[in-house]
């Protein structure tokens, strides 16, 4: 950034996950995992059991993408390693299970500057214009079980999620086991599958090959 810069991190808004909350504001450096909520939880999870869906995170800034957001990670024995964060703020490497444990984050932004972090699990599939059902149940049905375990006794407050949608995909329909077709339900445009919606699909049809699939929540 070419105005006058200082080494800080306001606060860590997570607003795409219900049951965060934000953080009360902080001076430099924040702790890794305070910056990486439920990161470390996910990670505990054995890889056979969360192998359906990721976590992603992503900077903003005052409401906007971070993109060219300058952060390093600072170890206790002093190493430094700069993350790397795409156009839209969103981190490509995220951080390992050791340096959540012990490592810092800082970052330099503008003062005056409001920072935060944007969660969110993302199924693990590929994008494609024909999607099985059977996968996106699983996957579902995994992420919940991932929840649960993060949330741990707040487990009945955290989010359930009951499908996925299918960003940029127009229009889609669920396949049967008979061959006929029903056309997907929409969310404000978006088409999405919900087993308890759609029931009987074997195939997910799209019109066009989705930018990008999310969960659902109730």
């Amino acid at each position: 950034m070419k105005r006058q810069t200082q080494t800080l991190i306001l606060s860590l808004a997570l607003v795409a996950l219900p049951l965060t909350q934000a953080t009360a504001a902080e001076k430099p450096p924040v702790k890794l995992a305070k910056v990486f909520p439920y990161l470390e939880q996910y990670l505990s999870i054995p890889p056979a059991e969360r192998n359906r869906f990721s976590m992603s995170y992503a900077f903003m800034m005052n409401g906007k993408p971070a993109a060219g957001l300058k952060a390093v990670i600072v170890e206790a024995d002093g190493r430094r390693t700069p993350l790397i964060i795409g156009p839209t703020g969103r981190v490509t490497t995220l951080p390992n299970s050791n340096q959540l444990k012990s490592a810092q984050f800082i970052a330099d932004v503008s003062a005056g500057a409001k920072m935060g972090v944007n969660l969110e699990m993302l199924p693990s599939m590929a994008v494609a214009k024909e999607i099985s059902a059977r996968e996106a149940e699983l996957s579902i049905a995994q992420v919940n079980a991932g929840i649960a375990k993060a949330a741990g006794a707040m487990s009945f407050a955290a989010p359930k999620m009951t499908g996925l949608t299918f960003v940029g995909s127009g229009q889609g329909v669920a396949r049967l086991a008979n061959g006929k077709e029903t056309p997907l339900p929409l969310d404000k445009g978006v088409p999405f599958y919900d087993p308890g919606v759609t029931k009987g699909a074997v195939t997910i049809v799209l019109a066009k090959t989705p930018t990008k699939l999310d969960f659902k929540s109730k």
